[in-house]
């Protein structure tokens, strides 16, 4: 490991608050045995860089499981930032904020989103080798559009009548897949920020900074569970990672 890894106090951050309407107590879901957050936890822990993981939760049956897995929970969160509008950037903000009072300040901070289970710890790595070896801000995960792609994009008028979305594009040209140009999406499984970005975070954008770079994964490593159907399709997917092995 070189000195410039050595030198970086990356704390990672798991957010898990207790609330979700699309899957009630997704986060203590049991999927494939154990209860959906261990999946992150386990993944940070196996990181190379990552100097801390702590799970940032309103809720104390959470902070147990999480404990139990091996995370810190130094606090239970603010429930003014457990709501379902919350963004993420002032819980990341709280996390790095309580580290600076008891002496430990982190230079970046990446955020691991437990609703993304199959992430693995070498694309944990990966990004943070990115983000070290570049210099950039920040680094996210993406994913190629498969479907959907933007210059295939339409607006719908009240009046019914259908309207490129980018207007630059004649997407009615670009029949074949192939003669488009991949496109890719974050799929919020990873964000990693240098500090700064998180202390002057304008409440506006995505605090991702100008120079913000993304680590392309595969769609069976970036499933998000937002709902049962994510669920179901995660566990297939997990299962099939374990037959594997």
């Amino acid at each position: 490991m070189s000195s410039n890894f050595k030198n970086l106090n990356l704390l990672a951050v798991i957010p898990a608050r207790e609330g979700s309407k699309g899957l009630p107590g997704k986060n203590l879901r049991v999927l494939r045995g154990k209860p959906l957050l261990c999946y992150m936890i386990k993944h940070a822990l196996a990181s190379k860089y990552i100097a801390k993981v702590v799970v940032s939760t309103d809720d104390k049956k959470i902070a147990e499981i999480a404990l139990d897995y091996g995370a810190e929970v130094p606090f239970l969160r603010p429930k003014e930032l457990a709501l379902d509008t919350t963004p993420l950037n002032p819980v990341l903000h709280h996390a790095m904020t309580y580290y600076d009072s008891i002496g430990w300040k982190a230079d970046a901070i990446i955020s691991l989103q437990p609703t993304s289970p199959l992430i693995t710890p070498d694309i944990i790595d990966s990004t943070i080798e990115l983000f070290v070896n570049t210099g950039c801000d920040s680094v996210v995960t993406v994913s190629e559009i498969k479907h959907g792609h933007p210059y295939r994009a339409k607006k719908l008028h009240d009046d019914g009548r259908l309207e490129n979305f980018c207007k630059e594009f004649d997407g009615d040209q670009f029949i074949n897949r192939q003669e488009r140009p991949p496109a890719y999406a974050y799929n919020g499984a990873i964000y990693l920020r240098r500090r700064e970005l998180i202390e002057n975070w304008n409440g506006e954008d995505m605090g991702l900074g100008q120079d913000c770079k993304g680590i392309v994964i595969g769609h069976e490593y970036a499933v998000n569970i937002d709902d049962e159907f994510d669920f179901k399709l995660a566990e297939f997917l997990l299962g099939e990672r374990l037959n594997e092995d």
